[in-house]
């Protein structure tokens, strides 16, 4: 299994530094569990592993004073991801800490957050759309440190010639083939 780099950590460690007052709330998905990082008013990271136990311990690594509850801002993110994995949402709606991520890292999210679902694109062709032509390589680092796994989907970038590059969440490559499977399906079900 591999586990997302504490490079980009929702509290400690990182180079990210958040509000205090943060809550977490666990939920089982059909890729396995994730944990919602919440703020008052935003959702600061999802973590995805196989195991309830190893989000409980990442999220304690990363956010030591989050507290175990389900915020409003955890609850609507909740029924979102709920909507995407029953064919009912492509795109979501969350308030997202945007504005603790570097400019680069933000902006090459942004474009991502406007793939459509069902669609995926390549690392370069990510990067020119973002407005850096010659960063393919620092936007497959964005993907490996996305706070907003599905919510903004790396899921969707592919390496060169389509090539089926890591994902750093779940259970690595296998959720994210799984993840575009599932996109695909519901693609053709909602062409037909």
């Amino acid at each position: 299994m591999q586990q997302r780099s504490s490079g980009a950590s929702c509290c400690a460690g990182g180079e990210r530094v958040l509000e205090s007052g943060l809550a977490y709330h666990l939920w089982q998905a059909p890729i396995g569990w994730l944990g919602l990082v919440c703020g008052k008013e935003r959702l600061v990271e999802i973590v995805s592993e196989p195991q309830a136990a190893a989000v409980r311990e990442h999220i304690g690594r990363l956010c030591p004073d989050a507290q175990a509850q389900c915020s409003a801002v955890c609850a609507e993110a909740v029924r979102q991801l709920d909507d995407y994995f029953h064919g009912r949402r492509r795109r979501f709606e969350l308030p997202l800490a945007m504005d603790t991520l570097t400019p680069f890292t933000a902006r090459v999210l942004r474009t991502l957050a406007q793939v459509p679902f069902g669609s995926t694109l390549t690392y370069g062709e990510l990067a020119v759309l973002a407005g850096f032509p010659r960063a393919a390589r620092a936007v497959g680092r964005v993907m490996a440190t996305n706070p907003f796994p599905i919510v903004i989907p790396c899921h969707r970038v592919l390496g060169a010639g389509g090539k089926m590059t890591g994902y750093s969440g779940g259970e690595g490559i296998a959720t994210k083939q799984w993840l575009l499977r599932f996109e695909a399906e519901k693609s053709l079900i909602d062409d037909w």
